[in-house]
């Protein structure tokens, strides 16, 4: 840490990895579980977690506690934003969209869009080799065993959970100007218009429909299902729901997919102002540079893959237009030979957000289609560390939390790299991060990791609240069988951090 007088130069709340989720959706194929081998332990990322329905409870908390903390603890500077960078939704469904906006605007939500819970972990009939694999918060009523959450594992009976986890919650509301990036988990991975591949359209079929499937067809394994599934017309499409053992319930239409156009249009307006750019042919993209403070740009970077693959994508054309935002707020840089440039642009310090960490990049080089490849992983890091005005990449996707230190080759620049995990899974924790200069030509950035809940908070039995199922979520996460809390809480220098670096200019 530096000696020198220390001034706040921007304070932010980053978020990321919210999973909204209606969990009850048909269109998760639940019914697949049964058919995985988890014998190293229970599904987590992307399958059953047993605090799947409390994923706005949770995102509405935290939005809560940084409302309530409103400053940054180095500097005593009030938060200028909140900041999300990606997986605000789990399953690109209508239900996970509006329910998470809705927290930050501040509205009655709820990702669930029918009257009462029909789903997977109430006791409605379900072949055993699932229902066992799945926690049924209520008490047994029925002769079937309990589930293996409760007898290997302690999870309890919590009467009133189902109901009381898809009650609307009155949220809070940001108090701060709020920015929203992409994930992978907020791609539908199919074109804006045009068509779509017959396995899309058989989820899209499920998630909107009344059947909530538990049993592949007769006769089926899972990999020639699939194979049935991506060689159907639209009536062998029907044919095939309609052949699988199902329960009755509630089909929604506000479950279907949203596009990325839809995702963009859900942000309003007063919730930053930030400026998208025009893409190819005229489409609307969603990376755009915003004021993180009167002293600091931000700049959201979209680099989710548009096929909605894991792997980070950072295409050609979004690549040219960082480099031209960074131009213009660099009085000194590195062109792409390595030579010092100077112009006359004002200088501005940079924080850029994303997605996926840089490991996220794949380091091989992409091969050509007749146009400009996406930038590989040291392409990324080599356009980065050209602009010295850069000095913070922030993402999530990982799930842990990790800072890792990017030097540069050139005598100027060098940036810290910033990972948090997720709100979804353990520790469900969020950061404030704040920008100092330290006042003899260093900068520090200050991160401190928040807590949206307290143990004390749970409830077990009778008057749930939205702040208690929070912390339910949070105490469920962290026993979940499995679990390294190790390799999501990362280290000491992963965790609350003063990281220094020489003031660019």
């Amino acid at each position: 840490m530096a000696n020198g007088k220390r001034s706040g130069l921007a304070a932010f709340g980053l978020l990321t990895d919210s999973h909204v989720l209606d969990a009850a959706n048909p269109g998760r194929l639940s019914f697949l579980w049964q058919y995985l081998d988890f014998s190293e332990g229970f599904p987590n990322s992307g399958k059953f977690r047993p605090q799947d329905l409390l994923t706005i409870q949770v995102l509405n908390a935290m939005v809560g506690k940084l409302n309530a903390v409103g400053r940054g603890p180095f500097s005593q500077r009030a938060l200028d934003c909140l900041v999300i960078t990606g997986d605000l939704t789990n399953s690109y469904a209508l239900t996970e969209l509006s329910a998470a906006v809705g927290v930050f605007k501040g509205v009655p939500v709820s990702s669930h869009p029918a009257g009462s819970y029909e789903g997977i972990q109430d006791h409605g009939p379900a072949p055993l080799e699932l229902s066992k694999s799945i926690w049924h918060p209520e008490p047994e009523t029925s002769l079937l065993p309990p589930d293996d959450w409760k007898t290997r594992h302690g999870y309890p009976a919590v009467p009133g959970f189902l109901a009381a986890a898809i009650k609307p919650v009155a949220a809070e509301g940001s108090d701060f100007p709020w920015y929203i990036g992409v994930g992978n988990h907020d791609e539908a991975g199919r074109p804006e218009s045009g068509p779509i591949s017959p396995k899309a359209k058989f989820v899209d079929a499920v998630r909107i429909g009344d059947r909530l499937p538990t049993r592949l067809p007769r006769g089926l394994n899972p990999t020639d299902f699939w194979k049935t599934v991506r060689s159907s017309d639209d009536a062998e499409r029907r044919r095939l729901i309609a052949s699988m053992t199902s329960r009755k319930v509630s089909g929604s239409k506000l479950r279907r997919a949203f596009s990325k156009t839809e995702f963009m249009d859900a942000w309003p307006q007063d919730a930053g102002n930030a400026r998208f750019v025009s893409g190819p042919n005229s489409r609307v993209e969603p990376y755009y540079t915003f004021e993180l403070s009167p002293d600091v740009t931000g700049i959201m970077l979209n680099t989710a893959s548009p096929d909605g693959g894991t792997e980070a994508a950072l295409d050609a054309a979004q690549a040219d237009w960082l480099e031209e935002e960074l131009r213009q707020v660099s009085g000194k840089f590195y062109d792409a030979k390595g030579k010092l440039t100077t112009s006359k642009a004002e200088d501005r310090l940079m924080v850029l957000f994303g997605h996926h960490p840089l490991s996220g990049f794949s380091e091989k080089k992409h091969p050509s289609d007749g146009g400009p490849p996406p930038l590989n992983r040291s392409a990324v890091l080599g356009l980065l560390t050209r602009f010295p005005n850069v000095v913070a990449w922030m993402n999530g996707h990982g799930h842990k939390h990790r800072v890792v230190p990017h030097k540069t080759k050139y005598e100027y620049g060098g940036f810290w790299e910033i990972t948090t995990a997720s709100l979804i899974d353990y520790p469900q924790q969020s950061r404030i991060v704040e920008l100092l200069d330290n006042g003899d030509g260093t900068l520090s950035i200050a991160a401190t990791l928040v807590d949206h809940s307290a143990p004390e908070s749970v409830i077990y039995e009778g008057g749930h609240t939205a702040r208690s199922l929070a912390a339910l979520s949070l105490e469920l996460a962290i026993n979940r069988p499995g679990l390294d809390r190790e390799a999501v809480m990362g280290r000491a220098g992963d965790q609350n951090v003063d990281l220094l670096l020489r003031k660019p200019f």
